[in-house]
This record gives structure tokens, C-alpha cells and sequence, in this order.
């Protein structure tokens, strides 16, 4: 009976080691007996774009970095799939304050970094501190975090400016990954108030990861290759890939053929085109899947720049006019049409807006109703920017053949971005325009900054003063820290701004990804592209 007990008390505490990606959505090894055959070639090559010149986790803010920070570190919190709330990482419990403006954190036990030291609450501190004070890009995903206490090794205190329901979300962005203070010191890093100028880090950590991960980082060529080997030290459980070999390549034609060749595994940056060259290949997969990135057009609400479309009425048909499912074809496979404001896949996402909301007999008696029964010709400028390889030109040119059903004579005006498009969108002087947002961090609330008020919603004229209901839906979901609180009020939100407002979102981007049929586990990650410590060998 002794024996059977000291065996079950034995296991448990193998399960309680269990790594932060081996949560229940995230499997461990396909197999940890001798006896299971090993994969021949336990290295995968995975190729994706370049756009970025640094590794280091206190700058990084672009796209695909954060595939490589996930595998060399690990965050507080982490996004095991790509739907849903964030989940607990390296935290063991957590729990906010009944004021919401602290927040206690327990770090697991028998957490190490690949150097061997163990972490503790001062890595921790340290790791979010110098981000907040390098002031890059990131930073401003700290901006809350007004200081930090460790009263002891396992304990973090996050002591918060205002109440922050996105405060875990935002502690799952690769630039919070938790390095090794202690190493991370030695080679010039710091977290004083200074550290814009005085820290030296940067050089050293683009070429070497100082984290608690399943792999490190042994070698960067920029604009080239990234090679990640497994982590000796790694305190979880890994899986059967021993390493990850990442070739930067922009491009998805060469994509498509080194995948067909077999010289690629993973090929993260595919188009219908190039997926349509590898469609019934028997060792390749394909997935297409709609991202966080969201097209919409913008109806300026202050007259002197939006003229008619300022008008609620007119906004209301320009709704009803558009064909949604057209739009859903030119963007390719994978495309949806969120509800309101918030996307597919988000906490609290009521779905998508119908295909067949379109209306444009309905459109035309709103039209009327306006007071433009005959329609109206309007510019459109059009930025040369791409959402996820989608053109905004065409995007807009399907928007000026749709209003065209109702009589509005769309003049498309050709705008690049560095010539003023882009000071002119920020300033709130563009009249109707169709753009496109890429969440800055994989929360609800980025979604926010559309309302009355709110960042995005100031560049359509839309003030808090102008909609006082809609603004006051900001401050009431950022201070929810309960999900199912916060869940209902982003509901209750988007049945507001359904048929409400100077914002028509009418395209979630698609992603597109292929890989090798020899691979298990491998899925399109918003947060990662793809988590690399999810992805197994068969």
C-alpha cells in the first residue's frame, strides 16, 4: 500500500512539472518510451517573412519575431490556441485586488532558465521593468504596470495605475517574456529609469536567448536564418523536435515551391495562389484561417470632412449595401466579416455579421430617407498599403461597385501613406476611406480604442462628448477583471454598434499556411504565427 501511494505521489508531482506548453491544449511528446520509434530527422525547417531587425524581447514589437521569443522564453501567461482567454504559464495562481489595482502573482515551482539558474520573483520584476523603461515600441504594453513588488522568491506584486482587464493579455506579448536577470545584467541590460539610454543589451541578446524555454537561440543571420536548438536544461516537458532551422523568406512563391520540394516544413506566408499550386499533394496540409487583422471602412462624422457619409442614415445604407460575401471572395478563403467591432475569435466575439445583412432595396429607402434619393459623388482617398497581402485599393474598389447599386459615385483617390495619407488618417481629417488594423496585443480590449473617444474612434470625429453611451463602454470593460463580467459587456457593446457609428468592419483577414504531413500539432497562432513548442514529429 506504502509502495502504491509513494507511486501515485511520484506521478503527481511529474504532472505538476508539466512545461507551460503542455497545458491540456497543448500535448506533450507523442511519446516518452524508449520502445516508440524516433523521427529519423528531428529538425524542421520553417520559413517566414522578414520585416524585423531584432531579437530581443524588451524591443520586440513586430509580426514575426514573437515565434521565435515563445519557443526561447516563456511569459507569465500564455495563448494555448488561438480563441479564447489567456491561461497561466509560469504563474501558479493569481489574483487581483478587490479595487483592481493590484495584482498577486505565484510563480510554479522548479522553474529554470537554460543557463540553470532557477527563476524567481526578481527575474520577473527586472524582465517587465526594463521594457517598461527601454521606452521602444513595446513598451507602451507595460504602460499600466506602475511598479512591481517581490516580497519574496515565488510572489510578484503588479501595483497598477488604473484597473486593467487586459493586464493578462498584454503579460502574454513577447516583449514580457521573463529573462535571466542575472546573465541579462552581465551583458549590459538593465531595468533603471535610464535604461533607454544605458542599457546594453540588445547586441548580445540578438544572437543569444537568456530565457526558460523548450529551445535557444544558437545562431541569427539577419534578413537570412534563425536556428533554435532544444534546450538542455528545459524544466517542462519538450517535444520531439530537436531543432528549428527558420529561413526568412518573404516571398510566397518561393515558399510554395521550397515546401513542394521538401527543402521547407512550415511555409507561414502562403496566398490562395501559391496554396492553390499545392492543393492534393499527399505530404502536404494546407490551413487557411481568418487572423486578428481587420479591414473597415471610415465615415468621417464631422461634416466639413465626411460631407453626406456623416449623415446616420446614409451610414446605415452604406451598411446595408455592402456584399459582404464579395468581399469575403477577393480577400480568399479563410476571410470573415465580424459582427460589429470585435473579431472572430476574441473573448467575448459575438461571431460574424450574416452575408445576407446586404439590402439594397432597404439601402435605397435609407438613402431617400436622407434625403439623397439620386445619390451623391464622394472622394475616397486609398493609402498603397496591404492588409495581410490584401490590397486596400482592391478592397476599396469593391466597396465603390457595391455603393454604386445605391447611387453613391465613389471617386477613388490614390494617397500613398508617406505622402500624407497617414498624418491625415492619425489627425482625423480624412472624409471616407477604407483602412485596415492589426491588433497591437491579442485581447478584446485593443478593439476599444474604435469607440467614442478611444484612439481610432477620434480619427472618424467620433468624441465621447458627440456619444456619451458608446464612450462609457470603455472605462466599464477595462475595469471588468472578471471574464464573464467583461464577456457580457463586450457583447452588450457590439449589439450597440451593430447598426451604430462611423466604423463598418467587412473583412477579417485570411491566413494561409502549409506544411509537411510528417509534422503534428502545427496551427496558424495570432499571438506566435505558429507555436513552435506545440508542433511534434510523427
Amino acid at each position: 500500500m506504502k509502495k502504491a501511494l509513494a507511486l501515485l505521489l511520484v506521478l503527481l508531482l511529474a504532472l505538476a512539472l508539466v512545461a507551460c506548453g503542455s497545458s491540456s491544449q497543448a500535448p506533450a511528446s507523442s511519446g516518452d518510451s524508449e520502445a516508440d520509434a524516433a523521427p529519423a530527422n528531428t529538425t524542421v525547417v520553417v520559413a517566414f517573412g522578414g520585416g524585423f531587425d531584432t531579437l530581443d524581447p524588451g524591443y520586440t514589437y513586430e509580426r514575426n519575431p514573437p515565434m521565435v521569443i515563445n519557443a526561447c522564453y516563456e511569459n507569465l501567461f500564455k495563448f494555448y490556441s488561438n480563441e479564447g482567454a489567456p491561461e497561466p504559464c509560469l504563474v501558479d495562481t493569481y489574483e487581483f485586488s478587490e479595487d483592481n489595482m493590484k495584482l498577486t502573482l505565484t510563480l510554479k515551482d522548479g522553474i529554470t532558465f537554460a543557463s540553470g539558474n532557477p527563476m524567481t520573483s526578481e527575474d520577473v520584476r527586472f524582465s517587465l521593468m526594463r521594457v517598461k523603461n527601454l521606452k521602444g515600441n513595446p513598451s507602451f504594453i507595460c504602460d499600466t504596470i506602475a511598479s512591481i513588488d517581490t516580497p519574496d522568491e515565488k510572489t510578484v506584486v503588479l501595483n497598477l495605475t488604473q484597473p486593467d482587464s487586459a493586464i493578462l493579455s498584454k503579460l502574454t506579448y513577447a516583449s514580457c517574456a521573463v529573462l535571466d536577470s542575472v546573465l541579462a545584467k552581465e551583458h549590459g541590460a538593465t531595468d533603471a529609469e535610464d535604461a533607454a539610454t544605458a542599457d546594453t543589451a540588445q547586441a548580445y541578446l540578438n544572437n543569444n536567448s537568456l530565457g526558460s524555454g523548450m529551445y535557444i537561440l544558437t545562431s541569427y543571420v539577419p534578413d537570412s536564418e534563425i536556428v533554435l536548438e532544444k534546450n538542455p536544461n528545459y524544466w517542462g516537458t519538450p517535444t520531439n523536435v530537436d531543432k528549428y532551422i527558420i529561413q526568412i523568406q518573404p516571398d510566397s512563391n518561393t515558399q510554395m515551391m521550397t515546401l513542394k520540394t521538401g527543402d521547407i516544413d512550415i511555409a507561414c506566408n502562403m496566398s490562395d495562389d501559391t496554396m492553390a499550386e499545392l492543393a492534393g499533394l499527399d505530404n502536404i496540409a494546407l490551413l487557411s484561417s481568418a487572423s486578428k487583422t481587420v479591414g473597415f471602412i471610415m465615415m468621417n462624422l464631422d461634416e466639413q470632412y465626411g460631407g453626406p457619409v456623416s449623415d446616420p442614415l446614409v451610414q446605415q445604407a452604406i451598411r446595408k449595401a455592402v456584399d459582404y460575401a464579395g468581399v469575403q471572395t477577393i480577400c480568399g478563403e479563410g476571410t470573415s466579416t465580424p459582427y460589429s467591432l470585435l473579431q472572430t475569435g476574441f473573448m467575448g466575439a459575438k461571431g460574424e455579421r450574416p452575408v445576407d445583412y446586404t439590402d439594397v432595396e432597404a439601402a435605397k429607402a435609407l438613402m431617400a430617407e436622407a434625403g439623397y434619393p439620386d445619390g451623391f459623388s464622394i472622394d475616397m482617398p486609398v493609402c498603397d498599403l496591404d492588409m495581410e497581402g490584401i490590397l486596400l485599393t482592391d478592397l476599396a474598389q469593391k466597396v465603390k461597385s457595391d455603393l454604386a447599386q445605391i447611387n453613391i459615385d465613389v471617386n477613388i483617390v490614390p494617397y500613398p501613406w508617406a505622402a500624407g495619407y497617414g498624418d491625415e488618417y492619425r489627425n482625423g481629417t480624412l472624409g471616407f476611406t477604407v483602412m485596415y488594423w492589426a491588433t497591437d496585443y491579442t485581447d478584446p480590449n485593443v478593439q476599444l480604442e474604435f469607440l467614442a473617444g478611444g484612439i481610432v474612434g477620434l480619427r472618424a470625429q467620433w468624441t465621447a462628448e458627440n456619444d456619451p453611451e458608446i464612450a462609457a463602454y470603455y472605462q466599464k470593460i477595462t475595469n471588468a477583471t472578471d471574464n464573464a463580467e467583461r464577456t457580457a459587456l463586450l457583447e452588450e457593446m457590439q449589439e450597440k454598434t451593430y447598426e451604430h457609428g462611423p466604423f463598418l468592419m467587412i473583412a477579417q483577414a485570411p491566413v494561409h499556411l502549409g506544411y509537411n504531413t510528417r509534422l503534428d500539432g502545427v496551427a496558424f497562432s495570432d499571438p506566435y504565427v505558429v507555436d513552435l513548442t506545440q508542433v511534434n514529429l510523427k
